[in-house]
């Protein structure tokens, strides 16, 4: 098994929908916000009502040998009408395999994609005001064989097996109000997907961004991006953390040269997950070059990995499959510029993290205590 995708609900660094985000944004643009987030979080996803709002994975974050899909979702606000807020793609903008729907009476169920046929029995119906962990587990093998799981707060909701499906192939998932219903108003945290083909629910999993903040072994790119920073952070670390995600800040260089961070320890920044077990992180950098394209290496955790970047400012990722936070030992997150001759530019980086959080979760000033028992005593 191993984790394709993270993101915690705008916490990393509040670009939801841009072109150099995390996401992209299918129809309306969604939009972070802070009225209703879950557990220590500062930010989530909001999906507007009337505005088509949702977001897109990248392409290969599933696939039909096995895939695992986990997020929390609170709904402000039901459907008037039946509205589908997960879909299944073969690509980014290609057919839909499978759809996790909600119906006025906001009832789960399982639809095929392209036919619109509801796949077994109904699901559980959702309060409004409450957040809830949905899990959907699938393998699929041809159109006629496949089996699919959908879970709520871990327990199995709806099970599915050998569906006549419409179209197969799955690569990527989109999230939120598909439909524009007018009433729907949700929002989403904790987005964590991987390629198990167990068919299990994944563990209460949660997902927390952390920043760079302080200097590596080697930070020899020799010029600074803009005047400003976050104000957190030693070093040249506040030209590389903040948020919003800006290219503002930042620090370039045209020669073969490496830019280091340290990450911010695991009990420090948005929520303490020192007493948490790790499940997986993933490095990220926002970045390009002034002209042309060149390879350069994102490094995470002393590991190189290659890139291609260009002129477009874009976000790349690269998962660590470790299930130990990083060393902390001048390596955690950066990039090296390749021999193209050109000027690589490091705008942001960080690390997103999955956790299972013990039994309370911390942040600055603040004890959130997390209770397993009382949110999986209720009743739907």
């Amino acid at each position: 098994m191993a984790t394709t995708f993270l993101e915690p609900g705008g916490d990393a660094d509040f670009a939801v929908a841009a072109t150099s985000g995390f996401w992209k944004s299918l129809s309306g643009v969604p939009a972070v916000a802070t009225d209703f987030v879950h557990g220590a979080h500062i930010k989530s996803i909001k999906y507007r009502p009337a505005n088509s709002d949702a977001v897109i994975t990248p392409n290969a974050v599933v696939a039909d040998a096995g895939a695992r899909i986990s997020f929390y979702l609170y709904i402000s606000a039901g459907p008037s009408a039946a509205v589908d807020f997960v879909v299944v793609r073969k690509i980014n903008n290609g057919s839909n395999c499978l759809k996790v729907t909600l119906t006025s009476g906001r009832t789960l169920q399982l639809l095929i994609g392209g036919s619109n046929v509801q796949m077994g029995s109904n699901g559980s119906t959702l309060s409004t005001g409450q957040w809830y962990r949905i899990s959907l587990a699938y393998t699929i093998t041809s159109t006629t064989v496949n089996e699919f799981r959908l879970f709520v707060n871990g327990v199995l909701d709806i099970s599915v097996t050998n569906a006549t499906l419409t179209n197969i192939v799955s690569s990527c998932v989109v999230i939120g109000n598909t439909g524009g219903n007018s009433t729907f108003d949700l929002r989403s945290s904790d987005h964590y997907f991987d390629n198990s083909n167990a068919l299990t629910d994944t563990g209460d999993i949660w997902v927390t961004a952390k920043r760079p903040n302080a200097n590596g072994t080697t930070n020899a790119y020799s010029t600074q991006i803009g005047s400003g920073g976050s104000g957190y952070g030693s070093g040249r670390s506040p030209q590389v953390n903040e948020r919003p995600l800006s290219t503002t800040n930042g620090w370039s260089d045209a020669a073969l040269h490496t830019e280091e961070y340290n990450i911010e320890s695991a009990s420090t920044g948005d929520i303490d997950i020192s007493a948490a077990t790790i499940v997986d992180y993933m490095g990220w950098v926002s970045a390009d070059c002034a002209v042309g394209s060149e390879t350069n290496t994102l490094i995470l955790n002393g590991t190189n990995n290659n890139i291609s970047i260009t002129t477009t400012t874009t976000v790349f990722t690269k998962i660590a499959g470790s299930s130990t936070y990083p060393a902390g030992t001048g390596a955690d997150i950066g990039m090296k510029n390749g021999t193209n001759g050109t000027s690589g530019r490091l705008y942001e980086c960080g690390i997103i993290v999955a956790f299972i959080p013990a039994a309370a979760v911390s942040i600055p000033n603040k004890i959130y205590q997390y209770s397993q028992a009382v949110r999986r005593s209720t009743t739907y």
